[in-house]
């Protein structure tokens, strides 16, 4: 079952929509934290590998996103966050080197911390071989580390296996679920305009955490959305309830 996109979003379910669409439709400073996972395909056009159509379908089917695009839903996210929320932004190797994070300013999005997540499998590549991605940590001003930070035996290298199967975007579940739990408190609201498989989705509310998501592609939907509907069956009655979550 798919859940077509709408306004206001629907709280902890899986449904279709428009990332844009969707940040813009929250109140200011309504989010403790934000995932953003970006479509972006510069570094295949860059490269031109050639065997994207044999090795890489599914993630070549997908929609891209343009970089004013993407800049665009970051400042939405710097908006929406509550003073000194995180924003957990993925990219690659490619976006870091070329600096595309820079086009946000600190004053919108703080730079505060970089991780390397290892997938465990050998990816493309001229030179180096890719073999996961990075995750930019940004926090909105004011930035403040001890009182927004309970977890400090996160490493800034992390290990976690997944499976494609799932998406072709699929991020470590268990990461991004310590990282929720380090950054927010129970009843605190989570977004991902880009949900994909929806496993921040899955991590927020197996935390007791609010969330608010979509994704632009029905398939992903259709295949996590049963969850939710299940779990959740009045939630795509409900709007959404602006909340600054608890105070720490």
């Amino acid at each position: 079952m798919t859940l077509n996109a709408r306004e206001p979003f629907a709280r902890n379910i899986a449904q279709q929509g428009d990332a844009l669409t969707l940040l813009q439709s929250l109140p200011d400073g309504c989010a403790a934290v934000a995932f953003w996972d970006p479509q972006f395909r510069e570094v295949l056009d860059k490269l031109a590998y050639g065997n994207e159509g044999a090795r890489h379908g599914a993630r070549c089917n997908l929609p891209q996103m343009s970089a004013d695009y993407i800049d665009a839903c970051l400042r939405e996210i710097g908006r929406v966050l509550r003073p000194s929320g995180y924003c957990f932004r993925w990219i690659d190797d490619f976006g870091l080197c070329e600096g595309h994070h820079l086009r946000i300013g600190s004053d919108c999005l703080g730079r505060v911390g970089l991780m390397a997540w290892d997938n465990q499998r050998m990816g493309m590549g001229y030179r180096l071989r890719q073999h996961g991605d990075h995750l930019l940590v940004l926090q909105k001003p004011p930035i403040k580390a001890k009182t927004t930070w309970s977890d400090h035996g996160i490493a800034n290298r992390w290990s976690e296996k997944v499976d494609r199967k799932i998406h072709p975007h699929v991020k470590p579940a268990g990461l991004i679920e310590r990282l929720i739990a380090a950054v927010t408190l129970p009843g605190d609201l989570v977004i991902d305009p880009a949900a994909g498989s929806f496993v921040v989705m899955h991590a927020a509310l197996r935390l007791g955490r609010e969330f608010i998501g979509c994704d632009a592609v029905a398939p992903a939907i259709e295949r996590f959305g049963e969850f939710a509907i299940t779990n959740f069956p009045n939630s795509a009655a409900v709007p959404p309830v602006p909340t600054t979550g608890a105070e720490r």
